[in-house]
């Protein structure tokens, strides 16, 4: 954990050298392409550790259709669960070629966003479509993450959104899109161990 506490320092450090904030005054993206990401797959799969030594039972909480049901889950399960985020992996540097990052201080959630989004036309192989990294700059340390997959299933395409709420819980979220540019949210489930 201390390897990922050193990154996130040093993208605040980054983004702080030779930049002067002006109080109200809103601070435009900075859209650049870098020799290295944020290694999000790496910071989930520790914060996945750390949920494991917590003595608590995660309560996971499925919403269909307005209707809700709750179950105390096993932690393997919800690693099971969360296991098509983790692939393919987002590492510092295996999607640079096809991702551009945004930078952006956006003091109305008091939070530095690193946004993730496809530079051309993704190749088949790449399910991922879009990320978000927000960091809290006073603490210096990852608040949330924001993952966004397309995938297919039954000859159905899904968009699958992974929000992962650091130490407190995670959501996914499964939307069917219909011919003719239709969404229909099939499937939210949260899974939360911050009582």
């Amino acid at each position: 954990m201390n390897k990922y506490c050193f990154i996130i320092i040093a993208f605040i450090l980054l983004l702080s050298c030779n930049t002067e904030i002006k109080q109200n005054i809103p601070v435009a993206p900075v859209t650049k392409i870098t020799d290295s990401f944020f290694p999000v797959t790496s910071y989930i799969k520790g914060q996945i550790i750390t949920l494991d030594s917590l003595p608590i039972t995660p309560l996971h909480i499925t919403l269909i259709k307005g209707k809700a049901d709750s179950v105390w889950l096993s932690k393997d399960k919800i690693k099971a669960l969360l296991q098509p985020f983790l692939i393919p992996a987002i590492t510092e540097t295996n999607l640079i070629h096809h991702f551009k990052e945004t930078r952006f201080n956006d003091q109305t959630i008091n939070a530095i966003t690193f946004t993730y989004d496809p530079v051309n036309k993704l190749p088949d192989s790449v399910s991922l479509r879009h990320w978000d990294v927000y960091i809290n700059p006073e603490k210096g340390e990852v608040s949330k993450i924001y993952i966004v997959k397309e995938v297919l299933i039954n000859n159905q395409k899904f968009t699958q959104q992974l929000t992962w709420q650091s130490n407190k819980m995670a959501k996914i979220v499964n939307i069917l899109n219909k011919p003719g540019g239709e969404l229909e949210l099939v499937k939210e489930e949260i899974f939360t161990w911050d009582f």
